[in-house]
């Protein structure tokens, strides 16, 4: 992405639309302009006045349009809405609230400590973070042309989204009972995926997955800055956290929604365990060290064919990388500026 994603690259894939997918509750996928084709909002509709969207899209024409023309299928308008709940502050979960918020004056729910990423990563007070992010990718070796081409494409998504006044969030805490509409929602921190990631299980079995559990690939768990300084690890444990749940259909970020949340926590867990090996097997290669982009080109390989899965494949490989480092498997150490890891 070189620049403003455009409507023209987002187009969610013929064979999918809105979907009823139990009683009072639909998926609205909408468009992304990424290889990722389409995030999912979803609609609790438990009656007039109590209507509840879960996450909100990127934030183009496309998307609006898409999200409108979902509600239409069930009945419910834009202005109808009572309360938004977003899983985390990524820009594809994000980038209408604004819009949804001016329409339907709705509180919108987050964990407490994502709501303070809107700002701090989207915001108009961004900029610190962004050049110390570019400061990150620099020190692990990503070149110049990649590093700008990695700044362009966050201005060009802070350009697009539709942020909500910071008044309408409320924070929601780590097990704490959220009553809607006709039903009570387990809160639940899921990080990993980001920091402060949001799932919800409802009294019935539902469960909110967000982007921490996806039905056919596997999530992103990237290295940031300001992030916390482990987050593979913390992915693990919310992974062993969500396996024994009682949980019926799965609400994912990303797909269709499907069954069997244990088994899929348990294979997310083991693929990013032979990642980790993997990781391992590269680093231990190297008489001299490897830096994370070194590392992330033999890891991904032909993948890496935009700017974005160069972004995206460092900051998940430096993930790796530093749970095997603060596991005592490997060292860092810094040369000329730029850090290398060791067996």
């Amino acid at each position: 992405m070189q620049g403003v994603p455009s409507d023209e690259a987002a187009r969610v894939p013929a064979q999918d639309g809105p979907e009823q997918v139990m009683p009072g509750v639909w998926r609205i996928p909408v468009p992304l302009p990424f290889a990722l084709k389409s995030a999912n909002i979803y609609l609790i509709d438990d009656g007039p006045g109590q209507r509840i969207l879960i996450d909100s899209g990127l934030g183009l024409p496309a998307d609006e349009q898409a999200l409108r023309a979902g509600l239409a299928a069930a009945g419910v308008a834009l202005e109808d809405l009572s309360a938004l709940i977003l899983t985390h502050a990524h820009p594809d979960h994000i980038g209408l609230s604004g819009i949804i918020h001016a329409a339907a004056h709705l509180p919108i729910y987050m964990l407490d400590g994502e709501e303070k990423q809107i700002s701090a990563v989207w915001g108009k007070e961004s900029a610190p973070l962004q050049t110390k992010l570019d400061e990150m990718y620099r020190m692990n070796g990503m070149p110049d042309e990649l590093r700008a081409g990695s700044q362009k494409a966050g201005l060009a998504l802070r350009r697009i989204l539709h942020l909500p006044p910071a008044d309408s969030l409320t924070t929601l805490s780590d097990g704490q009972r959220l009553e809607l509409g006709n039903h009570n929602y387990e809160v639940m921190w899921t990080p990993g995926h980001s920091d402060h990631h949001l799932c919800l299980l409802r009294d019935d079995g539902l469960f909110i997955a967000g982007d921490h559990i996806l039905p056919h690939i596997t999530p992103n768990i990237g290295l940031y800055v300001g992030a916390r300084p482990n987050p593979l690890a913390d992915y693990f444990g919310a992974l062993r956290r969500v396996e024994p749940l009682p949980a019926g259909l799965v609400l994912p970020g990303h797909g269709r929604p499907f069954e069997g949340l244990a088994e899929r926590a348990v294979e997310l867990h083991a693929h990013h365990d032979e990642r980790s090996e993997f990781v391992y097997d590269i680093v231990s290669g190297e008489r001299d060290g490897l830096n994370a982009y070194g590392v992330a080109g033999r890891l991904f390989g032909e993948r890496l064919r935009s700017v974005d899965d160069w972004r995206f494949a460092v900051a998940e490989t430096l993930a790796h990388l530093e749970y095997l480092r603060l596991a005592g498997h490997i060292e860092r150490a810094a040369h000329d500026g730029v850090l290398a890891y060791s067996a």
